[in-house]
């Protein structure tokens, strides 16, 4: 399955965050190297700086990865995401949102504001198949 898997993690950073201490805990908690994302400069609405951080890990790092935040993701949480994981898919792509405020800390909590995006993509031949083959992954 690792070869058909990827990850791709896109971080939003406006001018009023310290980009340091978001990326140190992810590159901490995901062993994500600096050098992996592709930083893309922009300017918000009213001209402020904003920052799209962006990454594509693939195969054996993409498992990795998809493990990892899986183990941190609280237990009560993940059970709702899998009740409801229907709400998550676009074709055969899985989303999640993590908090950027919780990266800070170290912790993984799912959020949909003020959010790390995260899309997981594997080929899904039946699309009756689909819900089960993201469980499994994200129950192993």
């Amino acid at each position: 399955m690792a070869h058909q898997l990827e990850v791709t993690m896109e971080v939003i950073l406006h001018a009023t965050e310290d980009s340091k201490k978001i990326f140190d805990p992810v590159f901490e908690l995901f062993q994500i190297n600096e050098d992996e994302f592709i930083i893309e400069r922009t300017l918000g609405h009213y001209g402020n700086t904003i920052l799209l951080a962006k990454t594509t890990l693939t195969k054996k790092c993409a498992e990795e990865f998809i493990k990892k935040i899986a183990s941190k993701i609280p237990k009560t949480q993940m059970k709702e995401l899998i009740e409801n994981i229907d709400m998550y898919f676009e074709d055969t792509s899985f989303f999640l949102r993590i908090g950027k405020n919780e990266i800070v800390r170290k912790e993984i909590s799912l959020q949909q504001n003020n959010a790390i995006k995260i899309k997981i993509k594997m080929p899904v031949y039946k699309k009756d198949q689909i819900a089960k083959k993201y469980i499994e992954l994200l129950t192993v």
